[in-house]
């Protein structure tokens, strides 16, 4: 597994992945046995038994996943296909442990902004836009440029560069 920001698995009615296709090797595994606390791994295969058995859709289930033997938070959707197969799909929850630059320089990232563009527009260096962006890879865990929108959606940053959350 990989720490993206969005995930989408397949599974059979009997619970094992069937398809994965950031992780072919995870084909015929149980999803609830990647998470990191068992009280999540639970209340996931309990979600996954209503889904693939019942045919009953389960929303916003949060669970917890070890990945690379680090610990990330997702929520959950799990909807029945057809007569065999559910699709889930994990969103991340990011956590809320960037300083206001740091989130300024987020959300104009997250614009479609450019390095000097955010330099001008904050009256910083890009050189000092370079680290704020490394940083924030840093902090949250993320590779791609996509799962910096996904994080700046979630987090609430504005295209001003204010944000809901506090320091």
């Amino acid at each position: 597994m990989n720490t993206a920001g969005y995930i989408v698995v397949v599974v059979s009615r009997d619970g094992r992945v069937v398809h994965n296709p950031q992780h072919p090797g995870t084909q015929g595994e149980y999803p609830w046995d990647w998470c990191w606390k068992n009280e999540d791994r639970i209340r996931w295969r309990e979600a996954f038994i209503e889904a693939c058995m019942f045919r009953r859709p389960q929303s916003d289930v949060p669970v917890s996943l070890r990945i690379n033997d680090k610990l990330f938070d997702y929520r959950t959707w799990l909807e029945p296909i057809g007569d065999d197969l559910v699709v889930c799909r994990l969103v991340r929850c990011f956590p809320q442990t960037l300083s206001a630059q740091e989130r300024a320089v987020l959300s104009l990232v997250a614009g479609g902004a450019n390095n000097s563009e955010i330099a001008k527009a904050l009256g910083i260096k890009s050189a000092t836009v370079r680290s704020h962006i490394a940083s924030t890879r840093r902090k949250l865990h993320v590779g791609r440029p996509e799962g910096l929108l996904l994080a700046a959606l979630q987090m609430g940053v504005m295209a001003d560069g204010r944000s809901d959350a506090k320091d």
